[in-house]
């Protein structure tokens, strides 16, 4: 999800989601999927690793979090917030997470009852002013009324922004990459907005 080098510690740190048991994605498996958002520091001196989780557990309770992102004007450099879809139940995906990388506080955006979709994708303002001023938006599918939606959510406040009906269902496993063209998300998210 983000990596980058601290060159005054002589560490490369990635952020990212640990599943365990690592092949339970793949395979039935009888032990529950954990998938911890942690920090792993190389040390490119000593070779050791250190691997901490970012979130207090004991504090908070397990949240399976994946498939996360950070504001993509900020890639490889040191980021405060990420956004992650929370994978439960397993393996659908219930809503995402707004996490602060410094202090592990999370915020959560759910999709309600019975709705499930992929994974966020966030989208800076053109004239943002601060890493998290942008819109956070997934692709839903409410599995009672069969319909799908786009949802578009203010980054800051997790508060729903708009929301755009789909005419047919999109897959739970679409991923969130999406090509812009100059100036065209903005105008994507601008349509949403206004109606």
């Amino acid at each position: 999800m983000e990596c980058l080098e601290e060159p005054e510690s002589d560490e490369v740190v990635v952020i990212g989601s640990c599943m365990t048991p690592a092949d339970s994605i793949f395979n039935e498996c009888e032990e529950n999927l954990k998938s911890i958002l942690s920090e792993i520091r190389l040390n490119l001196k000593t070779g050791k690793s250190i691997r901490r989780p970012i979130m207090d557990i004991a504090d908070k309770g397990q949240v399976n979090l994946e498939a996360g992102m950070v504001n993509r004007n900020l890639l490889g450099r040191k980021t405060r917030y990420a956004y992650l879809a929370i994978a439960e139940p397993w393996p659908r995906v219930s809503g995402f997470a707004k996490v602060d990388l410094v202090t592990g506080e999370t915020e959560k955006f759910i999709y309600g009852d019975e709705k499930y979709g992929g994974e966020p994708f966030f989208l800076p303002r053109n004239d943002s002013n601060s890493e998290d001023d942008g819109y956070i938006m997934a692709f839903v599918h409410d599995e009672k009324a069969w319909k799908s939606e786009l949802v578009i959510v203010n980054a800051k406040s997790l508060e729903l922004e708009a929301s755009v009906k789909l005419p047919s269902r999109v897959p739970y496993g679409f991923h969130r990459h999406v090509y812009w063209v100059r100036g065209a998300q903005e105008t994507v998210v601008g349509a949403a907005l206004r109606r």
